[in-house]
């Protein structure tokens, strides 16, 4: 006779499924396994079932955990996002259409304090103080210019990214991440 065909009571069945005989008789009510007879059970297709309901938790499980991950994906999303908008209020974070301004602002400043830098020292380059050396007075005159320029470059004001006003000047320095 083939394991098919063998038949086999509850309590034995729930040994071979290490299972409670109880247990066995839910999976039974459920339609999980068949009964061949009151209590008694063929092996096979009752091994084959329980497989089966097995399988199907394992696939259930599966689709929960992917929303649990899809759930904690977004969770950790709307924590980067908070924590970035806490760093645009505290100006510790600026947005690329800010910084473009400010830093594009220095630039057009700068770029005029050297468009007009040789017609500001040309006039102090012909009047020669009397009894300075030449080369000194130019390189003094040219050095001065030079600077001013580049002060534009080292104006940065905090209160230029703070469209909101959250920036508070005395607390952000240049330099600081």
């Amino acid at each position: 006779m083939s394991n098919k065909g063998k038949i086999y009571t509850r309590k034995i069945i729930a040994q071979i499924l290490e299972l409670s005989e109880k247990r066995v008789k839910q999976l039974t009510e459920e339609g999980v396994i068949e009964e061949f007879s009151a209590g008694n059970y063929k092996l096979l297709p009752t091994v084959q079932g329980y497989i089966r309901y097995l399988q199907a938790q394992v696939a259930d499980d599966d689709t929960s955990s992917n929303y649990s991950v899809e759930k904690a994906k977004l969770t950790r999303l709307k924590r980067e996002d908070a924590e970035l908008d806490l760093q645009l209020k505290r100006n510790d974070l600026h947005r690329s259409v800010d910084v473009e301004f400010v830093v594009t602002n220095m630039i057009v400043a700068f770029k005029a304090k050297l468009e007009t830098m040789p017609y500001k020292i040309v006039p102090s380059l012909i009047s020669l103080p009397p009894g300075k050396d030449p080369v000194e007075h130019m390189t003094e005159a040219l050095k001065d210019a030079v600077e001013e320029a580049l002060n534009e470059l080292s104006g940065y004001d905090a209160m230029a990214y703070a469209e909101d006003g959250y920036a508070d000047p005395d607390d952000v320095t240049l330099g600081e991440a």
